[in-house]
């Protein structure tokens, strides 16, 4: 394709061949004038006759013109393809948590023995990144048997799976008088977990405080352990290994001592993925958050060697994960924590029939749901999970507390009267539940990490669904 320039420079190149030969034509035309009617144009244009001397240069000027752009395109149109260049695209992790840093890098080769004179290349990367360090773009000449490379640095935004991509290559002769654009289908898949933040603030805490976090709630039991329980009389089946000889000399009969077992539980995480989920901003909805709580809770229970999976639902079941423990576990929670979606109306009784079915035992379900959906479905689902000796506890995000609200008076009075009408709600949600003695936990953005770190270690501190 032509650029302007080129376009340009054609009709210029013509426009000068035409005007040179229109010094021919006025010769003619003066010619013509004095033979049928006896006029001397001379007499008004002295210098007619002598521009046809300017016709020769400016004829000869515009041929070289035109010769000069046409051996241009030729070269172009078969030196200069796409098909003499490769592009590589490296990243320094295609794996990430929400707010880390990507290395991007670009390397570009001429594979061919021509030169390719003017060639753009940009990078396309998704309106979720940030790109924080060089450019995603470069324009360059590329020698034959050539490479040349640029990097950039972009951060995640939201987590999600995401692809880098396309390639968008423009290719210029060196006078740039024609282009060729061409987008590649080169991608990348990256997937961007939910923020690890509040992991690495827990694991600061740690090491600051040493294992208080979990200390003050370990599950206690009599029974071969480590940490000692107390001493008491020797009864007929104890093992020999027990006794406490010093202690029974002391007290005069036989003594035995005991010791603390630690025990585990079993943990699901429920994740609300309706369409009200995806209430707030672009970069922090409730679905955003409650995904930031659950890997929180999959980072506790797998450091404390229990039991732990996940149930992503909307109108059912979309994602099962059952509990298992271990690092590759936990980074397959990860996996689908990054590529869930908030669609689709919240039908937890439905979720909690296809969930027996697969979970045959007692187990803790910890359910992250704004609870906008019908309550007597949700009553409905806590009476078939307590059938089947599933604890519930649930963390319901208050809605109107994840979306901005403008600074106006009436948009602020608005608000109020819809969060009292939420409030009042939720009220009759929490009400029939407590019947069944199950918790139902409000929340706003600032404290769901907390209170989902809170709730965890009570229900572990309490015993609830041990294995």
């Amino acid at each position: 394709m032509i650029t302007r320039r080129g376009g340009l420079f054609v009709l210029f190149s013509v426009s000068l061949e035409l005007f040179a030969l229109s010094f021919y034509a006025m010769r003619d035309f003066a010619n013509f004038i004095n033979d049928v009617f006896g006029i001397d144009l001379t007499v008004f244009l002295p210098n007619i006759y002598n521009l046809i001397h300017l016709s020769p240069p400016l004829i000869i000027l515009s041929s070289i013109m035109l010769v000069s752009i046409t051996i241009s395109y030729i070269q172009y149109s078969f030196l200069t393809r796409i098909e003499f260049i490769s592009i590589e695209r490296r990243l320094s992790a295609n794996r990430c948590f929400a707010g880390d840093f990507i290395t991007v890098t670009i390397r570009v080769t001429n594979n061919s023995r021509f030169w390719v004179g003017n060639l753009f290349l940009s990078d396309i990367i998704p309106d979720t990144f940030d790109l924080v360090l060089g450019e995603n773009y470069v324009s360059t000449a590329l020698p034959p048997r050539s490479t040349i490379e640029f990097s950039y640095v972009i951060r995640s935004g939201v987590r999600g799976v995401y692809k880098l991509g396309p390639l968008q290559v423009v290719l210029r002769d060196r006078a740039g008088f024609f282009i060729k654009q061409y987008l590649l289908e080169n991608y990348d898949e990256v997937r961007v977990y939910p923020s690890y933040e509040d992991v690495r603030r827990l694991e600061y805490l740690q090491k600051a405080y040493g294992s208080i976090l979990f200390g003050r709630y370990r599950v206690r039991e009599k029974g071969h352990g480590y940490d000692f329980w107390g001493i008491r009389k020797y009864e007929i089946g104890d093992s020999v290994k027990s006794i406490d000889w010093k202690a029974s000399a002391r007290m005069g009969s036989l003594m035995v001592r005991e010791y603390e077992a630690e025990k585990n539980i079993k943990l699901y995480i429920f994740i609300d993925a309706s369409s009200s989920m995806s209430a707030g901003s672009m970069r922090l909805t409730k679905l955003d958050y409650v995904a930031r709580a659950a890997i929180l809770l999959s980072y506790l229970a797998n450091r404390a060697q229990d039991l732990f999976g996940l149930v992503v639902f909307s109108e059912g079941i979309r994602e099962f994960i059952p509990a298992n423990k271990g690092r590759r576990h936990f980074y397959r929670i990860l996996d689908a924590l990054a590529s869930i979606d908030a669609e689709g109306s919240s039908n937890l009784s439905r979720t909690m029939k296809e969930f027996v079915m697969r979970e045959k035992r007692a187990a803790l379900g910890i359910v992250l749901s704004d609870l906008e959906g019908d309550p007597t479905i949700i009553e409905e689902a806590v009476r078939v999970g307590l059938a089947r000796k599933i604890s519930l506890l649930f963390i319901a995000p208050i809605g109107p507390l994840f979306e901005r609200v403008s600074s106006d008076e009436m948009a602020q009075s608005f608000f109020e009267i819809v969060l009292t009408e939420y409030i009042r709600r939720r009220e009759q949600i929490k009400n029939r539940l407590a019947r069944y003695s199950v918790p139902v936990i409000d929340v706003g953005p600032e404290d769901l990490i907390a209170v989902a770190l809170e709730t965890f270690l009570k229900a572990k501190a309490r015993g609830i669904a041990m294995v």
